[in-house]
């Protein structure tokens, strides 16, 4: 008894008489590919890229025209919305002002800024700003410049951030008078006063509006 196997499928041929492979296999791998594969490879990258991605900061160098008060940018990028954006310097919240994706801030005092990008996905950058370009020192009177004489009093002064206001140098002497300089060398920083008694409280301002002052007595 001769058996036939119904289930192979008959082979072709070309007119040539060479043979048609069947590349029903090569088909299948084709649709597995871009019928699972391919769409799982995708679905699952955009996950994951989504998952993972991380908003971007840039920073800007703080500005300031009076160093009273710092002007301070930065911009947040990110592929994903965002959540929120926060800025804080020594712990105290700093408010922001949105324009784009540029957000700025003004600063009155010196310190570390925290800013603070947190995506929809919770991914959080953190970045820092220095602040320390605003003058919050004194000027400074030399005590080793002092010349100090029946009727005058020399000295050199110094401020190395906003400078000396030289129009708001004035003393009061023991006789209750307001005394001006009589000279005053702008380049060199010397100070020179003509003392009616013989002790004087000068007062000498920056451009920020600090203030130093040292009492000089010829006794």
């Amino acid at each position: 008894m001769t058996r036939t196997n119904t289930d192979r499928r008959p082979s072709r041929y070309e007119a040539q008489g060479r043979r048609i492979k069947d590349d029903s296999a090569k088909s299948g791998i084709l649709r597995f590919f871009l019928g699972f594969l391919l769409p799982y490879l995708v679905i699952n990258g955009l996950i994951l890229f989504f998952v993972i991605q991380t908003p971007t900061i840039t920073t800007n160098e703080p500005d300031t025209k009076d160093y009273k008060s710092a002007d301070v940018s930065f911009k947040v990028s990110s592929l994903i919305p965002l959540k929120s954006v926060t800025a804080s310097i020594e712990g105290q919240e700093v408010p922001l002002e949105k324009d784009g994706s540029t957000y700025k801030c003004t600063l009155t005092n010196n310190g570390n800024m925290t800013v603070k990008a947190v995506a929809i996905n919770q991914m959080t950058k953190s970045t820092y700003i220095q602040v320390n370009l605003l003058d919050e020192a004194n000027p400074v009177i030399d005590e080793d410049s002092i010349v100090l004489g029946a009727g005058y009093l020399e000295f050199d002064v110094s401020d190395t951030q906003s400078g000396v206001n030289w129009d708001s140098i004035y003393g009061i002497d023991n006789l209750g008078n307001n005394v001006k300089p009589t000279d005053v060398n702008q380049t060199t920083g010397r100070v020179t006063f003509s003392m009616a008694g013989d002790a004087i409280t000068v007062y000498v301002k920056d451009l920020a509006g600090n203030e130093a002052q040292a009492s000089f007595s010829v006794n």
